[in-house]
């Protein structure tokens, strides 16, 4: 499969009392690093998706997409941007707040979405969905586009109106998914 991939490091931080979560240190490396260590073996070409601190970005990947639709519509214009500069058939989308995310789930997206290749492909588990961690066929970026500007903004809806595959994330995987968005979760995560 011809893989693009992106990683989300678009969110304000209001949680995170504006702080860039994906520059903020975990265990000695930027919080996006590990994103983007997965992501790396998988992708011709690998993204960072943001709206400010650029230049600190910048050195960490391919190249730096914006959201090219005004407005801070969330993650999906993230998306949008991303599948606006490549050219491989399917994006992998990981946010930056996940950093123990196992490689092994990555590679399941990717042997499933290589099996599905006209499908959304995204982790799930018990408590739900995981919808950034996900890959996307690019032939859907037209009907992304008009879903945005027609004032869509769930991730899971614009999932709905498309052909979709789940993964389900059991055992100790789950703890993997765990994202960090707040600083008191950051101290706990990180062994401070």
């Amino acid at each position: 499969m011809d893989l693009s991939a992106v990683v989300l490091a678009g969110g304000k931080g209001t949680r995170m009392e504006g702080v860039d979560k994906g520059l903020i240190e975990f265990k000695g490396r930027k919080m996006i690093e590990w994103s983007l260590t997965l992501a790396r073996p998988f992708a011709e070409r690998l993204l960072i998706s943001c709206n400010r601190n650029i230049t600190d970005y910048m050195s960490l990947a391919d190249a730096i997409v914006c959201d090219r639709i005004a407005g801070s519509l969330g993650p999906l214009a993230g998306v949008h941007a991303a599948m606006e500069v490549i050219d491989t058939s399917a994006l992998l989308v990981l946010p930056c707040d996940t950093p123990l995310l196992k490689a092994d789930l990555v590679e399941r997206l990717v042997a499933v979405a290589t099996e599905n290749p006209a499908s959304i492909v995204y982790l799930v588990d018990e408590a739900g969905a995981h919808p950034l961690h996900a890959i996307i066929p690019v032939s859907l970026k037209q009907d992304l586009e008009d879903y945005l500007i027609d004032g869509g903004r769930g991730v899971q809806k614009w999932y709905l109106r498309h052909k979709s595959v789940q993964i389900k994330v059991e055992g100790e995987n789950r703890q993997s998914l765990s994202n960090i968005n707040t600083l008191i979760e950051l101290e706990e995560r990180d062994g401070g």
